[in-house]
């Protein structure tokens, strides 16, 4: 490891974790100080890192000098544990800075926040704001004026068209295209490979060509 480099834990080590690992192994930035997951046994390797424990060694990872945390648990159809981990994070005082794979392209003038994940392949357009704690994955495509909310999860290979507004919580599956100007609404989910042509309500589940 570069010792120069500020280190981070990531609290996850399943597939998403591997691909964050892969991101930070990538930058210049930061050097991965372990793992913490209830699901994997102490000591276990993942891509080279070790498992540290569960979560609830957070505080103790805290008071030993690490002051970066990534939540590295993916999302299907919820993000409710990664919601719970990123404000444990924030609660311990971590910072969780936004991690942009460098074979991301963004626009000069993209506004990312804390926690924000942004994976190889994706495209980002300008003057798109991007909300805490969301994952944009691998290969997806925002074009202009996109707002997307706090912790909503783009899974790979997502389209928004210009103007689309994505609500916090929201879980867009693999491949969904979404026209311009349409509005995603809170908590909704949309199914992988569909395709919105109207705005989605609240909480709504759609799929399908054209979604409904």
């Amino acid at each position: 490891m570069n010792q120069s480099r500020d280190s981070i834990i990531l609290l996850g080590g399943g597939g998403h974790a591997k691909v964050l690992i892969d991101l930070i192994l990538r930058g210049e930035l930061f050097q991965v100080y372990g793992i913490l997951d209830p699901d994997l046994e102490v000591g276990q390797n993942v891509k080279g890192i070790k498992v540290l424990g569960t979560d609830v060694a957070l505080k103790a990872v805290r008071e030993q000098g690490v002051h970066h945390a990534a939540v590295a648990v993916g999302s299907v159809q919820s993000i409710q544990l990664r919601k719970k981990l990123f404000n444990q994070c924030r609660e311990l005082e971590f910072q969780q800075p936004a991690l942009v794979h460098p074979q991301a392209l963004l626009a000069s003038n993209v506004m990312l926040s804390e926690g924000t994940q942004i994976m190889a392949g994706a495209i980002i357009q300008t003057d798109t704001k991007i909300g805490e704690g969301v994952v944009v994955n691998t290969g997806s495509r925002i074009d202009h004026d996109c707002q997307i909310g706090k912790h909503a999860f783009l899974a790979p290979g997502v389209i928004l068209c210009g103007n689309v507004f994505v609500g916090e919580n929201a879980f867009l599956g693999a491949g969904a295209v979404v026209i311009q100007g349409v509005k995603i609404g809170e908590n909704a989910v949309i199914a992988a490979g569909a395709v919105v042509t109207r705005d989605v309500r609240d909480g709504a589940l759609v799929k399908g060509v054209p979604a409904k």
